[in-house]
């Protein structure tokens, strides 16, 4: 189940989005989806410590630029 989450994940979270790509360079498209699985499993695992409801951070603005020049 967590993997078919990671396998949709990408599409509505540009942070993962971005997990994915930057996974799929270097290797396999399951080397990606996994890599994906275990930021999720990171997510779920702050949530449930810090009590707090899940919200996307948006990137730092240097941090944006830098990959829009890359």
């Amino acid at each position: 189940m967590l993997v078919e989450a990671a396998k949709l994940a990408p599409r509505w979270n540009p942070q993962l989005a971005a997990v994915h790509a930057r996974e799929l360079e270097r290797g396999n498209r399951n080397r990606a989806t996994m890599a994906v699985a275990r930021k999720l499993v990171a997510y779920l695992l702050a949530v449930d410590k810090s009590g707090q409801p899940f919200q996307i951070r948006s990137a730092p603005a240097a941090e944006t630029e830098a990959r829009a020049m890359a």
